[in-house]
């Protein structure tokens, strides 16, 4: 039996602001910094093999903290690393799974993501790619043991959609994974994975939804 903790990094200034900031390195604000200590508090009695991280200093910065519980140093894999956005980076973005936007507005979001993005950033088939290598690795090095891995939110969704399918909650159009937030996946002997938590904000003081 493995399991693997996934943790988001704690949020920052562009994440409250709904910017989107994917490869543009953004550090983490005093929230954040707090929320991942209080994600390393709520591991701190796992008896983790292995520790996981995007390079971006946001994830950098919590995979650190985390560590000091942990005991283990931090394993940075450039491919876990957030979507290239391209020319959409900086830009504030709408989230159409928690806000009813017209008809107008989500087409815009939809051709600006279809098309710019990819023209001038990463298409979702070569950031799946990229992120899925990356998972397949620490699987391969880990089959058994506790894995904790700190990473972006679509990155922790390709791993999500890759074991359980676009089976979003909610009537979303993903996985909802707030900042600080730990998610778990367990797979057995015969390969089988079970989420046995998912946005797990219970470690988290005046944590959000």
């Amino acid at each position: 039996m493995s399991q693997y903790l996934l943790v988001r990094h704690g949020t920052t200034d562009w994440v409250e602001k709904r910017i989107l900031h994917g490869v543009t390195d953004i550090p983490l604000n005093a929230q954040g910094l707090q929320q991942a200590r209080e994600a390393a508090s709520a591991l701190a009695s796992v008896k983790a093999k292995a520790l996981y991280a995007s390079p971006l200093s946001r994830c950098r910065q919590t995979a650190e903290i985390i560590s000091e519980n942990l005991g283990l140093a931090p394993i940075y894999l450039e491919s876990l690393r957030e979507m290239d956005f391209g020319w959409l980076e900086g830009r504030p973005f709408r989230d159409h799974s928690t806000q009813n936007y017209g008809f107008l507005a989500r087409s815009f979001d939809s051709l600006m993501q279809s098309v710019i993005r990819p023209l001038s950033g990463e298409s979702i088939r070569r950031f799946r790619q990229r992120v899925m290598g990356a998972w397949h690795r620490i699987v391969e090095e880990n089959p058994q043991g506790t894995i904790v891995v700190v990473g972006h939110s679509a990155v922790i969704n390709q791993i999500l959609i890759y074991y359980f399918g676009m089976n979003f909650p909610d009537g979303q159009t993903h996985y909802s994974i707030s900042p600080g937030s730990i998610s778990e996946i367990r797979i057995d002997g015969d390969g089988q994975a079970t989420l046995a938590r998912l946005n797990d904000t219970a470690h988290l003081n005046g944590r959000k939804p």
